[in-house]
């Protein structure tokens, strides 16, 4: 029967660096906590069961996760160290059949497809644990992999047990580890406190596990990095938004000024569209093919532009249909609405879908010109081909009817004009 494979995310990090009010973890990186990243690099590589460890900020953090499905929660009283957080959460593990990932809860560049290979290596070493390692520039701070003369592991040593010698290693722990189920609970009870900082380490079980402990060494030391400051924060948000531009560009999108724009990830951006400088795409933002955004342009959680729309200099859509083929390309606001194929929002447009208690929606037809300055008061609907004047307030539920042109304020049809009657002469 195969092996489950849960995690242990650590997270009980009061994150004083970072000089936050409250929990480190949920520090935003491009839209999503520190902590969401790694639970969606878990649920990814096949964990359906995350145990997420937390101290006197627990509270908090179960509130900003009420909704993600499969986690379970513990309380680390005391801060004594990495293996005492998953002595916290030993009651809610198995007690044999599972693989547990132990993770960092403030290391946010893991990859789902880098846990799943050190799963595997793990499995097919038959290890009992098994250390994700790195190699790095500066290891300062960073435990340190002591190999023997063969290579083989033996053990970690904290930088502040370490030597002059050991200080010069460059192969650091990167903070995650795989092991057995079984032998974590054999093993975990052996780990003392006879160290500099009189803590449990969880990095103790490699020399506990002897033969059978295991490295994975990290093909990219930046899926190691921990965010412990502001600065480190901006390093990791740097990484990542690289990340989503790369893949980005790899399926076709073209972005001129990659330095200058904002790309969450889970944003989708179809085939051949441009993203100018300074546009900022939120998670939940979908772009069919062909479409432009920007310059300085805003797209938030359910805006959904389809093929070839375009959305210019400083406009906003927030959960906003653009058709085939729509344009807004000056300075509007489009919130709650739904606007048709070839429809033209002029600069300056913007559709009022708050009252003050609840949100309401616009629906602009196919072919609606809209003149500069419109204001469409929501729920309300233009239709087919309708027009507005520059500066019209169509007010709530006055529907434009099809074809037909509004101006002033409030808005009112404008009169057909008349038929001239065809006079036919007659012949004498």
């Amino acid at each position: 029967m195969a092996r489950k494979l849960i995690s242990v995310v650590l997270a009980a990090g009061e994150g004083k660096r970072m000089r936050t009010q409250g929990p480190k973890v949920l520090a935003d990186l491009l839209g999503t906590p520190l902590l969401g990243h790694v639970l969606l690099a878990l649920a990814s590589a096949g964990c359906r069961t995350n145990i997420v460890v937390g101290g006197r900020h627990l509270p908090v953090m179960k509130k900003a996760f009420s909704s993600t499905a499969g986690l379970a929660w513990a309380r680390q009283r005391k801060p004594l160290g990495t293996a005492h957080a998953v002595m916290a959460a030993q009651k809610l593990l198995p007690t044999a059949g599972a693989d547990v990932l132990i993770v960092c809860g403030d290391a946010p560049l893991v990859r789902a497809a880098t846990l799943q290979s050190a799963a595997a290596a793990h499995r097919k070493a038959k290890a009992d644990v098994t250390v994700l390692t790195a190699s790095v520039a500066d290891a300062k701070g960073l435990g340190r992999i002591l190999r023997d003369g063969g290579g083989k592991l033996e053990r970690i040593v904290e930088e502040k047990d370490c030597n002059a010698e050991q200080r010069a290693i460059r192969e650091i722990n990167a903070g995650q580890f795989v092991v057995r189920v079984e032998a974590l609970h054999r093993l975990l009870p052996l780990v003392g406190r006879k160290n500099a900082q009189r803590e449990y380490y969880l990095t103790d079980l490699v020399a506990l596990a002897g033969v059978k402990a295991h490295a994975f060494q990290l093909n990219d030391a930046e899926e190691a990095r921990g965010v412990n400051t502001p600065r480190e924060l901006d390093a990791a948000r740097r990484e990542l938004q690289a990340r989503v531009i790369e893949e980005l560009r790899a399926g076709g999108v073209i972005i001129p000024s990659p330095e200058h724009v904002v790309i969450e990830p889970g944003a989708r951006v179809g085939e051949g569209t441009v993203l100018h400088p300074f546009v900022v795409i939120r998670r939940g933002a979908s772009i069919a093919a062909r479409c432009s955004v920007g310059p300085a342009a805003v797209l938030r959680d359910g805006a959904r532009l389809e093929e070839g729309a375009r959305v210019g200099n400083f406009v906003e859509v927030k959960a906003s249909r653009l058709g085939r083929r729509a344009r807004a390309l000056h300075l509007s606001y489009l919130g709650d609405a739904d606007v048709g194929e070839d429809a033209n929002v002029a600069a300056g447009c913007i559709t009022a879908n708050f009252d003050g208690v609840r949100k309401h929606r616009t629906r602009i037809g196919a072919g609606v010109s809209l003149g500069a300055g419109t204001i469409l008061v929501a729920p309300v609907r233009v239709g087919r081909k309708a027009r507005t004047g520059a500066g019209a307030v169509v007010l709530s539920e006055r529907n434009v009817a099809a074809d037909s042109t509004v101006v002033g304020v409030p808005a009112r049809p404008l009169p057909r004009p008349a038929r001239k009657r065809r006079v036919v002469r007659r012949s004498v």
